[in-house]
């Protein structure tokens, strides 16, 4: 007798950019649309090039610098690739692995080849991506959140939250801050930019305690407030930390398969005992990719079978993981939180 299919329930994924979204044919037909020179002639070199695996892990910092940042960025970039970028990544996904509810995030200023096309132009582009999805896949719920950048200004990174701020109606629901940390960069700086988005009716989320320290996640509570934190694994190597995202309600976004390959967490074993230890700690958290496409077997179906099937989780944890992740969406529910579950 054939085994049911796991999951079998719709899903949320709340932690995806836009960039490591797509998958390699898509990429590929835009760069030959495009006429950009890739680094490898044949799509399956291309395709082992581009992705990481357990058998190819990678530092992140490395990734970005000969991968992420050159190819990816500049193969989602412009009016025409962001549109395909969009509307094929949130199409893929309700397809696919039966995501209903999307939130893709990335930075306009990423995908607009260095001010070459207008930030307005690039941000509408997403948009109608966003919108001929939404038309093609009637079950499907998505928005966009708009990334600050670490390594940027903080008058570039007041453009974003603006940008967002301006499209709010038309399906931006939040604004990040991602990229690595820099000695320059304070989170004390973007509080005002944090409340003026709040005020907006914007949501916040901001990446931290993906690799070492928790010291930024004690800011982000501090100076941000954020409804859920992007990553947050290292909170399980801070029981003071645990019990504060406990009691405030913050949840965090986890991404186990991207931690393992980008080594952020050294082996299933630590990642089965972090997620064990937010689970005793009472700290919520759902389960995402991050980076869908560039990570094999990261697709978020395949995701929640092997987390069951190495044990890290129970078929029970992890439809409440699911559960958390549709509660604690940044996209506002059509009939009401009861239409998503």
């Amino acid at each position: 007798m054939e085994e049911a299919p796991f999951p079998d329930y719709p899903l949320a994924e709340l932690h995806a950019h836009l960039a490591a979204s797509i998958s390699a044919e898509v990429l590929w037909q835009i760069a030959h649309e495009l006429g950009i020179k890739l680094p490898k002639k044949e799509f399956n070199e291309f395709r082992d090039y581009i992705t990481l695996s357990p058998a190819r892990r990678m530092k992140m910092e490395t990734y970005f610098t000969k991968v992420y940042t050159p190819i990816l960025d500049r193969l989602s970039s412009g009016t025409h690739a962001v549109e395909q970028a969009t509307y094929h990544t949130m199409t893929g996904a309700y397809r696919k692995n039966n995501i209903t509810l999307i939130e893709l995030r990335n930075n306009p200023m990423k995908h607009n080849r260095e001010a070459e096309f207008d930030l307005d132009h690039i941000i509408m582009a997403m948009l109608r991506g966003m919108e001929r999805a939404l038309l093609e896949c009637p079950g499907l719920s998505a928005g966009l959140i708009f990334c600050m950048d670490r390594a940027a200004s903080v008058e570039d990174n007041a453009i974003i939250v603006e940008k967002a701020i301006k499209y709010r109606s038309r399906g931006v629901v939040g604004i990040d801050v991602a990229g690595p940390a820099t000695p320059e960069f304070k989170l004390s700086e973007y509080a005002w930019l944090f409340r003026r988005a709040r005020r907006a009716g914007l949501h916040s989320t901001v990446h931290s305690g993906e690799t070492a320290g928790t010291s930024d996640m004690w800011e982000a509570l501090q100076y941000v407030t954020p409804e859920r934190i992007g990553h947050g694994i290292r909170a399980a190597y801070d029981e003071p930390l645990m019990h504060e995202l406990a009691a405030k309600g913050v949840v965090l976004e986890v991404c186990p398969m991207s931690n393992i390959a980008t080594k952020a967490v050294k082996d299933m074993q630590e990642m089965k005992w972090i997620l064990r230890t937010l689970i005793r700690n009472n700290v919520k958290f759902c389960i995402n990719t991050d980076w869908p496409e560039m990570i094999e077997g990261c697709r978020l179906m395949r995701q929640f079978a092997m987390l069951r099937d190495a044990g890290l989780l129970t078929e029970g944890e992890l439809a409440a993981c699911n559960q958390t992740a549709f509660k604690s969406s940044f996209i506002p529910a059509p009939g009401g939180l009861d239409s998503y579950l």
